[in-house]
């Protein structure tokens, strides 16, 4: 067992881990706020009574303030969001380089091959039959998309910019892959030095928190209680990255027409796509952890 190095694994040491995750926590705030204010000022997927609830409960005019007094060009800002996504694509790929390139572990080339064609098949198979299906975008349901097709930009710009985003963001989804393969062992060699005892103790070390007492681990009240955050940049990242390639496999049978499209459906091939990638990433963490048996 060796020992994992500090100037990787702790925040404060390690400034390609700081700057990918500050980045790329802005990002999904950003988007985060775009949709959820997208949501909330379309009357017919809120409904009005989600507002008379909220009024009620809270004593404040939400829809009043949201969408009256508050000088938010929500269009606008949607649309912006949608112009910007090439520009932040390309700079988190750039800070998500230098932090894979610390990773020290050689990469398993059928492991590697096999993530990688999950990842961009799915892509690509969502993609390809889109365009066959609905060559002018008409029936594309992502909202950044939508936007600009609504907002009257040319079919050619609008066919451009996806495909620039999308390059961006699959490169980014399988250099995340290949970070957490060339990471894996100073993860797996961070929960041996813990030596943790039970499931117990190798789930709080596989978060990052070996260090940390019960209460710390559960409920951090101050920076110090809060765990590594190495740790979560792949135990978080990893699961998204399959159960989003994932349901892009289910949204192309959704085009073709071999299972009926539903809300609920789709949110739990997502989910089932994300836990089933945590059980095998905590299962892999276990298995690359254990010391090897004395001969």
């Amino acid at each position: 067992m060796s020992q994992p190095r500090d100037d990787i694994i702790l925040w404060g040491q390690n400034a390609p881990l700081r700057r990918f995750l500050i980045v790329s926590n802005l990002m999904l705030c950003w988007i985060g706020c775009d949709l959820t204010l997208q949501t909330l000022s379309n009357v017919n997927m809120v409904g009005h009574d989600f507002w008379i609830v909220a009024h009620q409960v809270t004593g404040i005019p939400w829809q009043r303030m949201l969408l009256d007094d508050w000088p938010i060009d929500m269009w606008r800002l949607h649309l912006y969001t949608a112009y910007s996504l090439p520009a932040i694509g390309l700079l988190m790929l750039v800070l998500l380089d230098r932090l894979v390139s610390q990773g020290e572990t050689r990469l398993p080339k059928l492991v590697t091959w096999c993530g990688a064609a999950f990842i961009v098949g799915g892509a690509l198979c969502d993609i390809s039959v889109t365009v066959a299906c609905s060559p002018d975008l008409a029936m594309e349901g992502n909202p950044y998309v939508r936007v600009l097709i609504d907002s009257q930009h040319p079919l050619a710009f609008v066919y451009a910019h996806a495909l620039i985003t999308q390059s961006l963001y699959i490169t980014l989804f399988c250099g995340l892959w290949l970070g957490f393969l060339r990471h894996r062992q100073t993860i797996a060699d961070t929960i041996s030095a813990s030596a943790p005892v039970g499931w117990f103790g190798f789930l709080k070390a596989a978060t990052g928190g070996a260090h940390l007492t019960t209460r710390q681990w559960l409920v951090p009240l101050r920076m110090s209680d809060v765990p590594l955050l190495y740790h979560y940049v792949w135990l978080v990242a990893i699961p998204v990255v399959f159960g989003i390639s994932l349901f892009r496999w289910y949204a192309a049978l959704e085009w073709l027409g071999f299972v009926e499209p539903a809300f609920s459906t789709r949110f739990l091939v997502v989910v089932h796509g994300v836990f089933s990638t945590l059980v095998l990433y905590f299962l892999t963490m276990w298995r690359l952890s254990r010391p090897l048996p004395q001969v």
